[in-house]
């Protein structure tokens, strides 16, 4: 199992979501959603995705997406999805608003803390080439490995400083993606082992 953190300081965690680049441009969250969760016209049953959403006016805010038998999530249904996330969640509560869809008001830094069992990995230019850490043994699918990316905007100093403390460097090469393609990437390289 892989699995997907994706980190947005400015997507909304407002429960009604109007135009999606106004609304902290949701729409990166989006398109990395179907990049992480779906291949083709089928589900990733070896993937995981939590999305990290820390806009107003309720943040922290942290959904987790995964396979589960009668999970009837389909490409066009997401930004409902997030929506009925938001609108579920309850300081202090997991809680569970699909098959594989919970929501929480955990942070990424809590998330890494109590989850210290997976190697963490955060894409970074200055970080060493995915192709080296496969052919290092550093990522092994059997071991879970966990890969995070920030959205347009990136991570806020404390988060980028706490990363930086907890996590793997890994790189893409030197041209910079999107965030959906540098999940596309990871999985096709990952796919291939």
């Amino acid at each position: 199992m892989k699995s997907f953190l994706i980190y947005s300081s400015t997507a909304s965690t407002s429960p009604k979501i109007g135009d999606l680049k106004s609304s902290g441009r949701i729409d990166i969250l989006l398109h990395s959603m179907i990049s992480a969760l779906f291949a083709s016209n089928t589900f990733r049953e070896d993937v995981e995705l939590h999305l990290f959403l820390m806009g107003p006016p309720n943040a922290p805010r942290h959904i987790s997406i995964s396979y589960e038998e009668g999970n009837t999530i389909s490409k066009k249904d997401l930004k409902k999805l997030i929506e009925i996330a938001l609108r579920k969640c309850k300081p202090g509560e997991i809680k569970q608003v699909h098959p594989g869809v919970q929501v929480d008001d955990n942070t990424i830094e809590k998330f890494i803390e109590k989850n210290q069992e997976n190697t963490y990995f955060v894409l970074d230019e200055y970080g060493k080439h995915i192709k080296h850490h496969l052919e290092e043994g550093k990522i092994e699918v059997q071991k879970n490995p966990v890969f995070i990316l920030g959205d347009h905007e990136g991570f806020d100093k404390q988060t980028k400083k706490f990363l930086k403390k907890n996590t793997n460097r890994l790189s893409l090469g030197p041209q910079v993606y999107f965030t959906s393609q540098a999940i596309t990437i990871i999985n096709y390289e990952l796919d291939n082992i």
